[in-house]
């Protein structure tokens, strides 16, 4: 499969296109039946089922990273094939999430393993979100409804990847991932089976390349 590209369709079509063991790193924001905003964000149907795809394509002694509900916090480990290692925290100041405690201010990111990888880039585990949810300091509002700060997901990349590596987002939304694996020297992969949020991702892309290339014309 093409490296560098946002793929339009269902992941669990796409994925079986990848060979096995071929990807570096699994990086994604699954549908955990939260928002309804999002396409098949219903069940945790559509995440039991690619779980599987995600465990055959990915190398061993390799990382499988995921946001989760904390309300459905059980359920990410129920027939999951993959270790759990750890779990990082992005904590959100600016956030106001409903709860049945009163509202939360982070988001859970989990850290899974296939075999006994090892930790490329030793850092923290509580990182500090954009000040304002859905925006990105550089790039001003993003029209998604659950869009991740790339600043975080290049963090996370440096920690369980290489330079050089293919990483695989299965459910690249808004094309953060994306935008985080071109900041650290990283391939990419990623599938969105709704053409407004790949278009987003495809402009977010290229005005970032852009960015780039002036910043390196100025110096």
């Amino acid at each position: 499969m093409e490296l560098n590209k946002i793929f339009l369709g269902n992941a669990l079509d796409l994925i079986k296109n990848i060979p096995s063991e071929s990807i570096d790193l699994v990086l994604t924001d699954p549908p955990y039946g939260l928002n309804k905003e999002i396409a098949y964000d219903e069940s945790l149907e559509l995440f039991y089922k690619i779980l599987p795809e995600l465990y055959r394509v990915l190398k061993n002694n390799r990382f499988f990273i995921t946001f989760f509900s904390t309300k459905h916090l059980p359920k990410l480990f129920e027939n999951n094939p993959f270790k759990y290692f750890w779990q990082i925290i992005l904590y959100s100041p600016g956030a106001a999430v409903q709860s049945p405690i009163g509202f939360t201010k982070y988001m859970s990111c989990f850290v899974f393993k296939k075999g006994s990888p090892k930790i490329k880039k030793r850092k923290k585990d509580i990182f500090i979100d954009t000040p304002t949810k859905m925006i990105e300091p550089d790039e001003g509002f993003i029209d998604h409804p659950t869009p991740k700060p790339k600043t975080f997901l290049a963090e996370i990349i440096e920690m369980f990847s290489e330079e050089g590596d293919i990483v695989l987002d299965p459910f690249i939304g808004s094309g953060s991932t994306a935008l985080a694996c071109i900041m650290t020297n990283r391939n990419y992969i990623g599938f969105e089976i709704e053409e407004k949020y790949v278009q987003l991702a495809l402009e977010r892309i290229e005005k970032f390349k852009k960015r780039g290339l002036q910043r390196k014309l100025l110096t």
